[in-house]
């Protein structure tokens, strides 16, 4: 296998991977809370093929990490009054079947036993434990610092907690987070935007423009892949006739 085969194979890899990534990105743009990923990739140590003509300096990459952007979403105004959206970093706390996980989508509702969920129906979480709400005692208020009121009847505050590297936090799905390497941090004030949902922080302009370029580079591929393949069954062809 010739060393054009092999570097071309390791582009294409990496390029498709970047493509799936980029297109995730620009299918989460309307997810509430969702955060950007990029493809981060190093040079390999161990390389697969070296050239004994010049050049000779053949770099193999492979993926080696997804790098999430935690940075701030847009808020956008919705009216529903168990919307609710952190203001600055931290994330809510929800409860889930593998303990504890954390959220930026502060997309809420009420289940048929009055539990304030997440909308794949786990439970946000209060200072005290999950938040329930009596629809006997009338309409839902959230204070800007999180505390969830019936009248004078307080039903609990949401947890807010945050984290030293929200970097280093896995992706469980349905929009949330688990923390396995580190333990959440409690904020020394909590602020939240009641009525408001924060979006995605996906830059719509600069995923197309990745996936523009990542398609050329990938075509720009497999036309090198191409071309070798023609010039190397035209050699073949040339000393077959000479034999």
């Amino acid at each position: 296998m010739d060393n054009s085969f092999l570097v071309g194979l390791s582009a294409q890899q990496v390029l498709q991977q970047r493509m799936d990534i980029t297109a995730n990105n620009l299918a989460n743009m309307t997810t509430a809370g969702f955060k950007t990923e990029h493809l981060v990739m190093r040079e390999l140590s161990e390389k697969p093929a070296a050239a004994h003509d010049t050049p000779n300096d053949i770099a193999f990459v492979d993926s080696w990490m997804l790098q999430r952007d935690f940075g701030p979403g847009s808020v956008e105004q919705t009216g529903n009054p168990l919307d609710v959206a952190v203001e600055g970093p931290g994330f809510f706390v929800i409860q889930t079947p593998n303990g504890p996980a954390y959220t930026r989508d502060g997309q809420f509702s009420l289940d048929a036993a009055g539990q304030m969920v997440t909308r794949a129906g786990y439970p946000v979480q209060g200072g005290g434990g999950p938040i329930m709400i009596d629809p006997t005692l009338g309409d839902v208020t959230i204070s800007k610092d999180g505390t969830i009121s019936q009248g004078d009847v307080v039903a609990g505050k949401l947890q807010v907690v945050d984290f030293k590297t929200p970097g280093a936090l896995e992706k469980m799905g349905d929009n949330l987070w688990l923390a396995t390497d580190e333990a959440p941090l409690t904020p020394a004030s909590v602020r939240v935007a009641p009525g408001f949902v924060e979006g995605s922080n996906v830059n719509a302009v600069r995923e197309l423009t990745d996936m523009i370029e990542i398609s050329r580079a990938y075509q720009s591929v497999s036309k090198m892949l191409s071309n070798s393949d023609e010039l190397r069954g035209a050699s073949i062809e040339k000393l077959a006739r000479l034999g």
